[in-house]
């Protein structure tokens, strides 16, 4: 069973029944912050870490208070349970509410808890090991990146952009050549056998996936550094750079083997790669409550 159950201001009620006025601020201005969490087996995966973040962004946005009728850390797991989901995500979003339109906040301000689940399947074997391939765009996004906000167009264009090149993912890159992260996800790199990636400020997001993979790979004892590298560092056939993944709650890990016409390492996931995907998996399968299940030979 699968229902699309939709809590909304403190009540449940289907999905399609949902209403939002229209002068909503997150409607009208994208004042508001988001989350995306996963599910699996019916087990909230990281919940804790998901909610201190979005309660950071809350207080980023100066909005501290929104939660303070809407226990989520038990609410979300009711409406797991209400809507049947086995596998799959719920997304949660807080907006300052209901006002009328004005760019200073209402005093005081009502906002509009909402959240929902959907059912999704994860990367199977053939997409792992097929890998993806990531479109560098130029980063024209806000400098607040940190904050998870509902003001997506830039992601949503350069994603759009990066489809139609017959890539899965776009990749920012600053206005220096640095690789910030990818449209939806944050992006690591194999570097003279080190684990590099940008490291956590405004330009981007803290992703918990990504925040999992480095205590997995320090764990499996591997190098990390986090520190920025650039376009020219993962491109071009340097040998230094022999494998590229990136991170996010609904793809979990996922080999990079090309970026724009140029092949990463030797155009398969690679060793480093597989290994925290193995780890990752089994980590998540015993959350889940379920049996790990190593992936085949690749």
């Amino acid at each position: 069973m699968n229902e699309e159950i939709l809590y909304l201001n403190g009540r449940f009620q289907a999905l399609s029944e949902g209403r939002i006025h229209v002068e909503d601020r997150g409607f009208q201005l994208g004042d508001g912050v988001y989350e995306v969490i996963k599910v699996m087996n019916g087990t909230i995966i990281w919940l804790e870490d998901h909610l201190v973040r979005l309660k950071r962004s809350l207080e980023a946005i100066r909005l501290g208070g929104a939660l303070a009728d809407h226990p989520l850390e038990t609410v979300l797991p009711q409406l797991v349970r209400r809507a049947g989901l086995v596998d799959g995500s719920i997304y949660v979003q807080v907006t300052r509410g209901l006002a009328p339109r004005e760019f200073i906040f209402p005093q005081p301000p009502h906002p509009t808890v909402l959240a929902y689940t959907r059912p999704k399947q994860f990367p199977d074997a053939d997409e792992i090991f097929r890998g993806v391939a990531l479109h560098p765009v130029r980063d024209q996004r806000w400098g607040r990146c940190d904050i998870k906000s509902t003001n997506l167009l830039a992601p949503v264009l350069a994603k759009e952009e990066a489809w139609e090149a017959g890539a899965q993912e776009a990749l920012f890159i600053s206005p220096r050549g640095l690789v910030r992260e990818g449209g939806s996800s944050n992006v690591l790199a194999v570097i003279d056998g080190v684990i590099r990636t940008h490291p956590l400020n405004n330009r981007i997001l803290g992703g918990i996936t990504r925040k999992h993979v480095l205590r997995l790979a320090r764990g499996l004892g591997f190098a990390v550094d986090e520190r920025a590298f650039t376009l020219r560092d993962i491109t071009g056939g340097s040998a230094a750079c022999s494998e590229l993944f990136t991170a996010s709650t609904t793809k979990d890990i996922l080999p990079v083997v090309r970026i724009g016409d140029s092949v990463v390492g030797f155009g398969r996931p690679g060793p480093v790669t597989m290994a925290i995907v193995e780890a990752m998996r089994e980590e998540q399968a015993v959350l889940a409550g379920m049996q790990p299940e190593a992936l085949p030979d690749w």
